[in-house]
């Protein structure tokens, strides 16, 4: 059957300040699961961008060109923390065997 596939979906609101540090962390952990062989390496980090005002979106599709890992799901409008979670739990049901949520600004142990 293979490694489960892992998809950690995290809502993001006005997140350019913390993104590019936070993002780093998110890929590490993904990698550093992959290489154990607790997870497969097809898993993947989905960022919602929740209507954010500044650069947040800029800044994830930029991590999803550089790196296959990352992943991004853009909101038409704020629209809460938990419709941003929502929506993005609904794009990774599909395609994960599991999924986790957290937040973004990197407060909670990965």
């Amino acid at each position: 059957m293979g490694n489960p596939i892992l998809y950690i979906v995290i809502p993001c609101y006005n997140e350019e300040a913390v993104l590019p540090l936070t993002s780093g962390m998110f890929l590490k952990k993904i990698k550093d699961l992959a290489a154990a062989g607790r997870i497969s390496d097809k898993s993947r980090i989905l960022f919602v961008n929740d209507g954010s005002k500044d650069k947040t979106w800029d800044i994830i599709r930029s991590l999803a060109e550089a790196d296959e890992h990352y992943r991004g799901v853009c909101l038409s409008r704020n629209r809460g923390h938990q419709n941003a979670l929502l929506a993005g739990l609904m794009t990774a049901k599909d395609l994960a065997d599991v999924t986790i949520s957290i937040d973004c600004d990197g407060q909670d142990d990965i």
